[in-house]
């Protein structure tokens, strides 16, 4: 290993030489180990250490974006600003439907620039790595895979981080109150996971949130009334989640809804929520909630609605003459 090391340090320093004589800026040997390390955990065969990760040239580092569909990507982004353009340093790495089998890496940290990892739609398996909570990235895409395990309290450490996508796993256990700490996030989406436990109350603390989706889990407990704080949440996908009722009557204070996705709640019946105020909703979906009562009148003001659900419920008496007014909806 040793050995190993030392060849890749002279190989890249006379890369370095070579290609700093004719201007051009060059990632420091000790990123190019760290990807040669990121490659083999994730199983990635790819990648052309004969060539500069960051010339771009396509050489196994970057995807031509006209030969190949947007839902495949094999990207390394360098940033290469650094010291009078002279240094560059990996800031994104998108490997999406690459069949990568391997693990997620911890030899992440080695990237101390990183802001993107996107491993979306491979077949990747095990926990995500504590490590990666020294890190200090901004976006983290991890949908469609295999991996397992808890969410380690330490993701609620990189408080940089916008994104936390974990969709469509087999992760597990309860949400850490450490996530609260991501006070900068503006998407959370657990959809399609084996998450339960109640949701923390620390989350309120998120008030940057714009997308919450928790729907396909096992979780206990009502929705929270905390959703309040999250003022500039646009959509919020509450479907199967294991969640028991009533819709807090809250929700009606969030004006920047546009998308509300609301199944199959657990618990007793409730009225139908005040949702007048939310004049922005184009996607209304509350099926299978426990509402009982009669609609309210108020509901015709929504005149962008576009998709409106209110299936398998306990609700009474006629729709209301205002509806007339949405004339805009296609599904209803």
């Amino acid at each position: 290993m040793l050995l190993a090391r030392l060849l890749a340090v002279v190989f890249f320093s006379s890369l370095c030489f070579e290609t700093l004589t004719s201007g051009a800026a060059l990632l420091p040997a000790d990123e190019v180990e760290a990807l040669k390390e990121i490659g083999r955990t994730l199983g990635k065969t790819g990648w052309d250490f004969t060539a500069d990760p960051c010339g771009g040239v396509i050489s196994g580092w970057v995807s031509n974006s006209k030969q190949f569909d947007n839902n495949f990507a094999n990207n390394v982004t360098c940033d290469c600003t650094f010291q009078n353009n002279t240094v560059c340093h990996v800031t994104i790495i998108v490997l999406k439907a690459q069949s990568l089998q391997g693990t997620l890496p911890p030899q992440l940290v080695r990237l101390p620039f990183l802001q993107e990892l996107d491993l979306t739609r491979n077949y990747l398996s095990g926990p995500i790595p504590p490590e990666w909570g020294s890190t200090k990235l901004l976006k983290i895409s991890l949908l469609g895979n295999r991996l397992t395990g808890p969410i380690p309290k330490e993701i609620g450490n990189i408080t940089t981080l916008t994104d936390l996508v974990l969709e469509m796993n087999h992760f597990s256990g309860s949400i850490p109150p450490e996530l609260g700490n991501l006070t900068n996030l503006s998407r959370l989406l657990l959809t399609s996971n084996n998450f339960s436990g109640e949701l923390p109350p620390s989350l309120a603390r998120i008030t940057s949130l714009t997308d919450f989706r928790i729907g396909d889990n096992h979780f206990t407990g009502p929705i929270p009334k905390f959703i309040q704080n999250w003022t500039n949440l646009a959509k919020v996908a509450i479907q199967a989640s294991g969640l028991s009722g009533p819709i807090p009557s809250e929700i009606g204070l969030l004006t920047k809804l546009t998308d509300v996705r609301i199944s199959d709640l657990n618990g007793g019946s409730s009225p139908f929520p005040p949702l007048n105020s939310l004049t922005k909703l184009k996607t209304l979906i509350l099926r299978s909630c426990n509402i009982t009562g009669m609609l309210p009148d108020n509901l015709g003001g929504l005149t962008s609605l576009k998709i409106l659900d209110f299936s398998f419920n306990k609700i009474t008496g006629p729709i209301p003459d205002s509806f007339e007014a949405l004339k805009k909806v296609d599904s209803m």
